[in-house]
């Protein structure tokens, strides 16, 4: 017949290995976010940057429009 003990330290068990678990998978999610990070930033920059000098450029073009319309 089980004892109260034996089911209390059946349940600690369970809690070690669930707390055990818990940090390996915040451990996966990190690796997992700091690689989605790296190539999200790896292919996105340059597209931004390129997306700023268009920007930039419209500016410039339209401040000189504006400026030999005046």
């Amino acid at each position: 017949m089980k004892t109260n003990s034996h089911i209390k330290s059946q349940s600690e068990a369970q809690s070690l290995r669930f707390n055990q678990i818990k940090k390996v998978a915040k451990v996966v999610a990190i690796i997992i976010g700091a690689i989605i990070g790296t190539l999200v930033w790896a292919f996105l920059r340059p597209i931004f940057r390129g997306v700023g000098w268009v920007i930039s450029i419209i500016s410039a073009l339209a401040i000189i429009y504006w400026i030999m319309t005046l």
